[in-house]
């Protein structure tokens, strides 16, 4: 495992685990700390921190995907991909299972009664829709094709004994007029552990209503910000690849809304929607220099719940 490798494993699972923490550390302190504490109101924030987690539906649209390596450079066009949420199960409220919902993660803290900064993480999934008709362009050398036939992914071994003549589409030259469907032995692409983006916002707190006794308040919150994207990529590239490791695959840029119930107090309800950009140019998919880049926008419906300390 690389040194960059390393550092991408980390950051994904380390930072999580470290805010699950401090969370928890913050919850017992409050609950401890509350009843010595001054009079509070729910308006004066400045000082605070703020901690939430939440999980997201995420939708993206269309994007061209290439495709690079060895002895091949080609590009799909406008390819379609949706996200991959888990089912309503008991994984919502399994501490040890946190990491596999989409889920988001963040930490805010207030510089003034408005003004914050955050940093967090989005848990996003990525997944290319299979069976999808695609037009293509650039070059493919048959003898990449003979040797993946030779070594074929699982996925892709009944589709390519069944249809021997649908990856040898791929072989030679395209201009991007013609049209391939997507099926195992062609593609598989997802981003699915996952696509996380860990972002640092700057934001701004708007109120709208607040209690006569200071226990409760409704706001509107906003912020911009950006930071990497660090991808899980499980790939199948003309019947070959893996599911790869950890690894920086580039950078998102985002804008983020949200209308916020705080009561008793401490704690806060919110529901918000993330727009943004993702520009992934390096993406792992078959081993070695093979490589994959793409962009997309992205758009994400988030709930959640906090406490302010």
């Amino acid at each position: 495992m690389t040194s960059e490798t390393k550092l991408s494993f980390l950051l994904n699972r380390t930072f999580s685990r470290l805010l699950i923490f401090l969370i928890g550390f913050f919850l017992i302190f409050s609950s401890v700390s509350a009843e010595e504490s001054a009079p509070y109101h729910v308006g004066n924030r400045k000082g605070k921190w703020t901690f939430q987690w939440g999980y997201n539906r995420s939708s993206y649209t269309q994007s061209d995907i290439n495709f690079r390596g060895p002895g091949y450079n080609y590009t799909y066009k406008s390819v379609d991909a949706k996200d991959k949420p888990e089912r309503l199960s008991a994984v919502y409220i399994d501490p040890t299972k946190f990491e596999i919902p989409q889920y988001n993660l963040k930490a805010s803290y207030f510089f003034t009664d408005h003004f914050f900064l955050a940093f967090g993480q989005d848990h996003m999934k990525y997944v290319v829709t299979p069976g999808q008709p695609v037009a293509y362009s650039g070059y493919v050398d048959p003898l990449v094709i003979q040797k993946n036939t030779l070594h074929p992914s699982i996925e892709s071994v009944a589709f390519q004994y069944l249809f021997p003549g649908h990856i040898q589409q791929m072989a030679g030259y395209h201009g991007g007029e013609e049209v391939i469907t997507l099926t195992p032995d062609i593609l598989k692409f997802e981003h699915t552990d996952g696509l996380n983006f860990l972002f640092l916002d700057a934001g701004y707190l708007i109120p709208l209503w607040t209690a006569e006794n200071g226990d409760s308040a409704l706001s509107l919150v906003t912020s911009v910000g950006g930071g990497m994207v660090v991808c899980r990529t499980d790939a199948r590239v003309m019947g070959k690849g893996q599911n790869n490791n950890f690894h920086i695959s580039g950078y998102g840029v985002s804008a983020y809304t949200a209308t916020r119930y705080e009561f008793m107090k401490t704690y806060f309800l919110e529901l918000g929607a993330k727009g943004g950009y993702i520009d992934l140019n390096d993406i792992f998919t078959s081993g070695g220099s093979n490589r994959a880049s793409q962009n997309f926008g992205f758009l994400e419906l988030v709930f959640s719940g906090g406490i302010a300390i």
